[in-house]
């Protein structure tokens, strides 16, 4: 009987109801709906870094450059990115365990609020990482569960098992990539400069460049495949086989690309002198027609004024000998006692060099009016209200997507101005490799970030499936994976979210910080991917957002440390502050108000 009495020690619970799977068959509905929606955020907000250089430079519209984002990053979600979850959520599930249920319910609070800063960081035009939310809201949750005295600041500790790493060390790691990009980015535009830009004849050093950025490029997509993809599906690459497989594919890019992009780009550029000199002359033909015609006109006016002239002095001669047989008819009257009438004269003739006042009116502005303009307005004030504010909108986003016609402000204008222009044919060079450049960067981001949004899910949906091994305070807890085709789910939401809302970040990064042309985006993109591979194969977290804020900034002060803007700058810097305060503090929130509710433990 003492039995019965005695309580049942259940934390965080107050009754006992149902099944697991009926009770909790919600949570994992939702955590998919927050994952969807959170990679829709993450596209709007990180998607801008890889494509905005391009926009900004006018090498791809927003239109072309979504249609890309969406090719790259879906297969780049579904078959690239690493289908198990990351090491921070494995971590965290086999350190804290306050039970199964709020398990699975922190990871749909990390989701919710990672999507909430996300949201609110596009609209405030604010580029921050996905890997800091999540983290930002899983430290939240933390938070909750162990007190504030868990709270890891450094390494490992005393009073915490944290094997991500403390919250000092995670910032000092994600300052990291920022500072080496910046430093790459300035010294790779600066050679840039002083061996082609700026040198007498840049069209046979574009030449000799474009092999080595193909190498280049083609040397980190294979050193970024070997290290972060083969390595994650299939197993460790050997050292040796991964230096010799990166020394290939570099030298496979570059003679690719002397056999075929040289002589391209030769006959690009003939193309633009034969047209640049067919436009010249040209223009000196029509310069010379026109000052023949003047030369005519002037000569023409000259005899018409000459006759003009003599028919004035005819006409005043006339009216001389006019007034003359007047007078002497006057005289003649005044002698004799009848009076002789005259008949009247008529006005002197008009001369032909004046315009009639017919003509005068037919030559005004108002002929320039179209007579249907009237009707035309009266149309469109008897259509709704509704059919006028449809049309606008569809204007207004057709202009945002498809123009790429960007607006700036005038500081902004004023910064740009500042900043060194060089030929127009030697930009014209360096837009592939941009764009080669960009599609790089943005497989890289669809591995990177895509897993951050999905590891959330994953755990999830493991707990949800597998509750018995969790039971044990994760003793049991192996490699979790994510299926491939929600992964590529995620890729799309992403894709649709930077052709929805990520048009105000793209104009941000593609020319509000510093002023943006190819061959600046071409130094910005190879910097920002050397620095998020390299940093990457150290094991420690790199935010490709934050390195290519880093790589805009290195440009900007290679060009002039005028044409940066500091005050952007500074506020970007704020975001990646507030990203890590505003998500673990909402997390907090949210968390322990749904612990401290009344809940249901289920057997």
């Amino acid at each position: 009987m003492s039995s019965r009495n005695e309580k049942i020690p259940v934390k965080f619970s107050v009754n006992v109801v149902g099944k697991w799977k009926e009770t909790y068959k919600w949570v994992p509905i939702l955590g998919a709906f927050a994952a969807i929606s959170m990679a829709f955020s993450a596209g709007a907000n990180n998607l801008p870094a890889p494509f905005s250089a391009p926009v900004g430079s006018g090498a791809l519209t927003l239109l072309k450059a979504s249609i890309m984002a969406c090719s790259i990053y879906v297969p780049g979600s579904a078959l690239a990115s690493n289908s198990s979850v990351n090491a921070l959520f494995s971590n965290f599930l086999k350190e804290n365990q306050p039970s199964e249920g709020f398990l699975m319910w922190s990871m749909v609070v990390v989701l919710i609020t990672a999507t909430i800063w996300l949201a609110i960081a596009t609209y405030m035009e604010l580029p921050v990482s996905t890997q800091q939310a999540t983290q930002g809201g899983l430290l939240g949750t933390m938070l909750v569960t162990e007190g504030f005295d868990y709270l890891p600041m450094w390494n490992k500790n005393d009073n915490h098992n944290f094997n991500g790493g403390g919250l000092l060390w995670i910032i000092l790691e994600w300052t990291v990539a920022p500072l080496l990009a910046c430093i790459c980015a300035y010294l790779l535009f600066k050679l840039l400069k002083a061996f082609i830009l700026r040198h007498e004849n840049p069209t046979k050093r574009i030449l000799v460049f474009l092999p080595i950025d193909y190498g280049i490029s083609a040397g980190l997509l294979c050193l970024f495949l070997m290290s972060q993809v083969i390595e994650n599906h299939l197993a460790n690459v050997p050292r040796l086989a991964a230096i010799v497989s990166v020394t290939l594919a570099t030298l496979i890019g570059a003679l690719l690309s002397l056999a075929v992009v040289v002589p391209l780009a030769i006959k690009k550029l003939d193309a633009t002198n034969n047209y640049k000199a067919a436009k010249k002359k040209a223009s000196e033909k029509q310069q010379c027609v026109e000052s023949q015609d003047q030369i005519s006109e002037t000569k023409g006016n000259d005899e018409e004024d000459v006759e003009d002239v003599l028919k004035d002095f005819m006409q005043m001669r006339v009216l001389d000998t006019v007034y003359e047989v007047e007078e002497e008819r006057s005289c003649s009257a005044s002698q004799s006692p009848d009076i002789i009438q005259l008949p009247e004269q008529p006005p002197p003739s008009v001369p032909d060099g004046s315009t009639p006042f017919k003509q005068l009116l037919e030559s005004t502005p108002n002929r320039l009016v179209r007579k249907m303009n009237f009707q035309r307005i009266e149309k469109i004030t008897r259509k709704s209200e509704t059919e006028s504010a449809y049309k606008f909108i569809i204007r207004k986003l057709k202009k945002s997507i498809v123009s790429p016609v960007i607006e700036y402000d005038r500081h902004t204008l004023i910064r740009h101005a500042l900043a060194e222009k060089y030929e127009d044919e030697i930009e014209d060079c360096f837009s592939f490799p941009q764009l080669l450049g960009s599609c790089i960067f943005a497989l890289i981001q669809s591995v990177g970030e895509i897993a951050a949004v999905v590891s959330p899910y994953g755990a999830i949906v493991d707990v949800f499936e597998h509750r018995a091994k969790y039971s044990r305070n994760g003793e049991d807890v192996e490699s979790i994976k994510v299926i491939w085709w929600f992964r590529a789910i995620g890729g799309f939401a992403a894709a649709m979210g930077f052709l929805i809302c990520g048009r105000r970040l793209t104009q941000c990064l593609g020319g509000k910080l510093t002023y943006m042309s190819n061959s600046r985006g071409l130094a910005s993109q190879l910097s920002t991917v050397a620095v998020v591979i390299v940093v990457a194969r150290t094991n420690l977290p790199v935010s490709s957002i934050h390195a290519f804020v880093g790589s805009l900034v290195g440009v900007g002060i290679a060009d002039d440390i005028q044409t940066v803007n500091w005050k952007l700058l500074v506020k970007f810097l704020c975001g990646w502050l507030m990203t890590i305060i505003f998500c673990c503090g909402v997390a907090y929130v949210i968390f322990s108000a749904s612990i401290h509710a009344p809940a249901y433990a289920v057997p």
